[in-house]
């Protein structure tokens, strides 16, 4: 069951919605650049690496710890910022830590590293999910509070889980790629994990979303590994394979920024449809440049900054969710019409 929170002590499943939804995911270009101590006797960290030991040597103990896939995916710049202005308005210590780039293994061992800390609560968005079933499980036999955030852990010990309702977002991501199309042609797609749960969701929603439209077909499927010049070069690989292409999807955040680079090089920008997720400065100039017809925007802010509450809360043990509670943070499709009005209303 997908439950909204409402009232209490805890941000609400509408905070992603409402009261943090006061600007876009329009910031920074490389996530992890800010960090340090702040004031308000909250110290966060945007840095952390994929060195394990690193890693744990900057954690504070007692700090409520975000695991984010990689660091590399500008998606992660506006998540960080939410984590950081809660952790402010709350008071607590929180740090966000990750590998450089998108590294089950690397995760996982800074995980493991984290745990000697013994951290007030962690969030983890996961690479592979299995991978991190068995340092989850033993974080929860230590007492930590641990949730899974902006990706799924399913079948695993976390507490629960809020972010995108991933298959919602592909399905959302497939009509307006249909509607740039007129309902007809060849797509495309680069995804940056086949073993990310979130973007297979959001792949899934793809496809059923785009079976509705006969006339349109899937003619080919890349990784990218989460990297914007991997993307870029599945992209142009794509568009030599198939030279009737008449539409892309990008479904992590790195791969629309990849295939606008590959559009523009190409001189394809307009003539191939190009729509994928998160409203990041790259997508942003794709969109501007005419090379990006629409973005599903998530709410990395608001998702993070109700994450920490929900942190915080399940460490006090005030926490007014329920067991395996599931929290949709819900997207937003912008267009160039809307693209002014959306980035002066952030942060999301």
């Amino acid at each position: 069951m997908r439950t909204k929170v409402l009232g209490g002590a805890l941000l609400v499943a509408a905070l992603a919605l409402a009261g943090c939804s006061t600007g876009a995911s329009s910031t920074g270009a490389a996530a992890g650049s800010a960090g340090g101590a702040a004031a308000g006797g909250a110290a966060m960290s945007g840095a952390a690496s994929s060195g394990a030991p690193a890693a744990a040597a900057s954690v504070a103990g007692g700090s409520y710890v975000f695991l984010p896939k990689s660091l590399n995916n500008p998606y992660w710049v506006d998540a960080r910022k939410g984590m950081e202005a809660e952790a402010l308005k709350l008071g607590v210590k929180a740090q966000f830590l990750g590998p450089d780039t998108d590294d089950a293994g690397k995760q996982v061992a800074i995980f493991e590293s984290i745990l000697a800390t013994k951290p007030a609560g962690i969030a983890i968005s996961p690479n592979d999910p299995a991978s991190v079933k068995d340092i989850i499980a033993k974080a929860r036999a230590a007492g930590i509070p641990v949730i899974a955030w902006d990706g799924p852990v399913p079948n695993s010990q976390v507490q629960g889980y809020i972010g995108t309702d991933n298959v919602k977002a592909g399905e959302s991501q497939a009509e307006a790629l249909a509607k740039a199309m007129g309902g007809s042609g060849k797509v495309a797609v680069v995804i940056g994990s086949l073993s990310a749960t979130n973007l297979n969701q959001r792949l899934t929603g793809l496809k059923q979303g785009l079976a509705k439209y006969p006339g349109i077909s899937i003619v080919a499927t890349e990784e990218s590994g989460e990297s914007i010049a991997d993307a870029q070069g599945k992209a142009e690989t794509i568009l030599q394979a198939h030279p009737d292409l008449t539409g892309m999807a990008g479904i992590g955040g790195s791969d629309l920024p990849g295939i606008a680079g590959a559009l523009k090089a190409a001189g394809k920008c307009g003539k191939i449809k190009a729509v994928g997720f998160d409203v990041v400065p790259q997508g942003i100039a794709g969109m501007k440049g005419g090379c990006v017809d629409a973005l599903i925007s998530q709410k990395p802010y608001g998702m993070t900054a109700s994450a920490l509450q929900i942190l915080v809360d399940l460490n006090k043990k005030t926490s007014k969710l329920p067991a395996a509670f599931n929290v949709d943070t819900g997207v937003v499709t912008v267009i160039p019409t809307t693209l002014d009005s959306f980035q002066t209303s952030a942060p999301h």
